[in-house]
């Protein structure tokens, strides 16, 4: 069970990390304002760093970044939910052992 714990307490900690800095300081670090006639979005990464934990994106015609304690709560939910699910795996595998000795 001590994976499910792990699992459970970075996932809380990234999405408390990743709301409470994108209320306080903002969800983006920069943002262009070109305006853009006739332009349908088609929105990608353009640049993803991970010394920095800074995050950009594009939608082909302004770029935003997103800001590095935003990007790092959600690495630590993602960390947080695979612990978790893994641990959740070996709990299951350990069961059906148990099963089939008795």
């Amino acid at each position: 069970m001590g994976l499910q714990r792990v699992g459970m307490l970075l996932l809380t900690l990234g999405l408390l990390l990743a709301t409470l800095s994108a209320v306080t300081v903002g969800l983006t670090a920069g943002r262009t304002d070109v305006r853009c006639v006739d332009h349908d979005p088609t929105y990608s990464l353009s640049e993803v760093d991970p010394a920095t934990l800074s995050v950009s994106y594009s939608d082909g015609c302004n770029s935003s970044s997103i800001q590095p304690l935003v990007s790092a709560g959600g690495g630590l939910a993602v960390l947080g939910s695979l612990v978790g699910i893994t641990g959740i795996g070996r709990q299951r595998l350990r069961e059906q052992a148990s099963y089939r000795t008795n």
